[in-house]
């Protein structure tokens, strides 16, 4: 009894890590004539990318994470090299570098866990501080996003 408990805490953590979107409140740069170019580029990268994240079914078990996660770096990946393409002007170009760095972290946090998850040796201990670390980390780059205008992006977080 107590070891099927413990599976399905570490499976609900999975879950959590893997999952959440944030939300999209903050004010986008606009020039006279509107938003700037690159807002509009970068959000149509980011609703492309929002398309098959919303496609895949969440995991609910290590089975099922095995089978996500794959299919999310790779849209997490094809994002951030699309979106590194961009060059906004002056403080929203430090925020998107920041943002990309984030993502690149959250990226491989994501990896680490797949890993473990093939491996069997994903640790309950570590997967609490993983979701923790996670949803700070998804908050951060939404926050990121926003200020640098890219409300669509602050949507993908992880």
């Amino acid at each position: 009894m107590a070891k099927t408990h413990q599976v399905l805490i570490a499976s609900l953590l999975i879950c959590a890590l893997l999952t959440g979107c944030a939300g999209t409140s903050g004010r986008t740069p606009t020039t006279a004539s509107g938003p700037p170019p690159y807002v509009a580029e970068g959000n149509s990268i980011c609703a492309a990318q929002l398309a098959p994240l919303r496609r895949l079914a969440r995991p609910t078990t290590p089975e099922q994470a095995i089978a996500y996660l794959p299919s999310t770096l790779k849209v997490f990946r094809r994002e951030v090299a699309s979106l590194r393409k961009l060059d906004p002007p002056g403080a929203a170009h430090r925020q998107l570098a920041a943002a990309l760095a984030g993502t690149d972290r959250l990226t491989a946090l994501m990896a680490r866990v797949l890993h473990e998850l093939r491996a069997g040796t994903v640790e309950f201990s570590k997967l609490v501080d993983d979701r923790r670390r996670s949803v700070a980390m998804r908050a951060q780059l939404a926050a990121h996003f926003r200020q640098a205008g890219l409300t669509r992006c602050a949507q993908v977080g992880a």
